[in-house]
């Protein structure tokens, strides 16, 4: 089943969310700040309403200066296609950024995290289910920028309907 309009797009915006949001050592990489993030507990459901959602992954993909403390996830919907024959979506671009400050980058062991926020990205959502369009492919990423302070990075997928 595909997309029927626009407006379905929030909502399934929404469920791309809550499955990040779902995932503790995501979460965790996110939220703590020091060189092992996955040694702490798992946070709260008040610490993840209160301090994660929509401060730390967004679907609003605005992150100004004053959000640089932590790492952020923002959810962008690229781009949809529409099938000539129903004007159903057929494929629909999700983007998925991370921005990190520099001084997070080095994590304890050998990981850095930057990747291992990606990595748990791509484990939340490839191959994933989103009800209502499809299943999510790829995971490929790129480099946008890099600052003194940030890096930012986009992991990208596609969800393509063979209805």
């Amino acid at each position: 089943m595909g997309v029927r309009n626009c407006a379905e797009l929030g909502e399934n915006a929404q469920k791309i969310m809550r499955r990040l949001m779902a995932n503790q050592d995501l979460l965790k990489l996110l939220y703590y700040t020091d060189k092992d993030p996955l040694s702490h507990e798992d946070l709260t459901k008040e610490q993840i309403q209160k301090e994660v959602f929509e401060k730390l992954i967004k679907i609003t993909p605005r992150v100004g200066p004053k959000e640089t403390a932590n790492a952020v996830v923002a959810i962008r919907i690229v781009s949809g296609q529409t099938n000539p024959e129903n004007n159903q979506f057929r494929n629909v671009s999700i983007g998925i950024e991370v921005f990190t400050p520099m001084d997070q980058w080095v994590m304890k062991g050998v990981q850095l995290r930057p990747f291992a926020i990606l990595g748990e990205i791509q484990k939340s959502l490839s191959n994933k289910t989103i009800n209502g369009l499809g299943k999510m492919q790829g995971g490929s990423f790129t480099l946008n920028f890099l600052t003194e302070e940030m890096s930012d990075y986009e992991m990208n997928f596609d969800i393509i309907s063979y209805d």
